[in-house]
């Protein structure tokens, strides 16, 4: 999806770059296309702040493209009117606060004798324990390590939950499942059944999280983002899109770590 393998899946060539546009009721969208070997079947559309970009396969044709972006007009009107907020590193001090599962924890950061960066959960905080002759950047960048670690393992924890919870309902089991850091993707499906998430969505609710995992299980069966696979989707999951809308406005808010 607006989400990620055989040896032969990796040995390709690079990708090559293209530009297109389509035009709709006086207003002008470009994107800029990536073709790889590495991607066999989707064309996927994502933006970010230097605008829309299609990724597909090597032979896709520019027709087929240009159908596939005026098919998601709907979705790119939508996030230009979805504000985006203004987000700077986190400081890592007494204080801020952190999302975990949907709930926000305050930080109680404290010193400590050992060598490395300590992060732990109780009921009300995210305890940090911070060798004391950290200082200055330096001090800022070894808990930001700790705490995309801890991050890292809270999302595998997770994700291993809900994959085993979902499968059995899909009907379909993943080859195996790696948790990763995909700044541009909730989720992807490899052709060889590997299905791979960014450890971001730990901090979603757990109810957002599900969403992206039916949503890779699904593609195990149907490797395309045709009506028959959001039809699929719908059956066991009606609300979808309303969670589709929740995780967008959500991603405005996570804090920068790095």
């Amino acid at each position: 999806m607006t989400g990620r393998s055989s040896n032969a899946y990796v040995r390709t060539v690079a990708a090559t770059t293209d530009t297109g546009a389509v035009h709709y009721l006086g207003t002008t969208f470009e994107y800029a296309i990536v073709r790889s070997a590495r991607r066999h079947r989707t064309i996927e559309l994502s933006m970010d702040a230097s605008g829309l970009r299609v990724a597909a396969p090597v032979r896709t044709p520019l027709r087929e493209i240009e159908q596939f972006v005026r098919s998601r007009i709907p979705w790119i009107l939508k996030q230009q009117r979805t504000p985006v907020a203004r987000r700077t590193p986190i400081a890592f001090v007494d204080g801020d606060v952190l999302p975990l599962e949907g709930r926000m924890y305050p930080l109680y950061v404290t010193e400590r004798r050992a060598r490395g960066v300590a992060v732990t959960l109780d009921l009300f905080n995210i305890r940090i324990e911070v060798p004391a002759r950290y200082e200055g950047d330096r001090r800022r960048e070894a808990i930001a390590r700790a705490v995309g670690s801890w991050y890292v393992e809270r999302a595998r924890e997770a994700l291993q939950a809900s994959v085993a919870r979902w499968t059995p309902i899909i009907g379909r089991a993943p080859r195996r499942m790696l948790v990763r850091d995909q700044r541009r993707r909730w989720g992807s499906c490899a052709p060889d059944g590997t299905l791979r998430f960014n450890w971001r969505l730990v901090m979603l609710p757990p109810e957002l999280m599900d969403y992206v995992v039916v949503h890779e299980l699904t593609h195990l069966e149907m490797p395309h983002h045709a009506p028959t696979f959001w039809a699929a989707v719908r059956r066991v999951m009606p609300d979808y899109r309303a969670r589709q809308d929740r995780i967008r406005r959500a991603a405005t808010t996570f804090p920068v770590l790095d």
